[in-house]
């Protein structure tokens, strides 16, 4: 993998750790040792690497683009054969797409919001004074004039 690919200035250590986490597919257990941190070390090391980490996996999936493309073109060729099971191809078929969807060479869903943001001023009408209610002294009259 290329040094530095952020351009942030990693650590001999740091490097090693990295090399060794690609090189034994992601096996952070083992790479931590290989590069000389301790087991308990997980969480800050990770932490520190997560932007690295992140941009050399894309590299990888860039790396499988053209090898996921292959299969795509192959499966739908392999479709025609009876022999492969249907599950096997579309298996395969959704790997490779997977692959491709990931690095943004098929379709990716994205959604634009936006929005106009207009300032003004609202006039309200003045607010009245309350006014104070009080029981009075009349009678409920009813029908019978009670």
């Amino acid at each position: 993998m290329a040094e530095g690919l952020i351009k942030k200035n990693l650590t001999e250590k740091q490097e090693k750790f990295l090399e060794a986490l690609f090189d034994n597919h992601g096996n952070v257990a083992a790479s931590l040792r290989d590069a000389g941190y301790s087991p308990h070390s997980r969480k800050d090391v990770l932490a520190a690497l997560k932007d690295e980490i992140q941009e050399r996996t894309r590299m990888l999936l860039n790396g499988a683009a053209i090898e996921a493309a292959q299969n795509i073109v192959d499966t739908m060729n392999l479709g025609n054969n009876m022999d492969v099971p249907v599950n096997r191809l579309e298996l395969r078929y959704k790997a490779a797409g997977d692959i491709l969807d990931r690095i943004g060479i098929t379709k990716r869903q994205q959604l634009d919001v936006t929005g106009e943001i207009k300032h003004g001023i609202v006039l309200l009408p003045g607010k009245k004074p309350m006014v104070d209610v009080t029981p009075t002294d009349r009678h409920i009259h009813t029908e019978n004039g009670g």
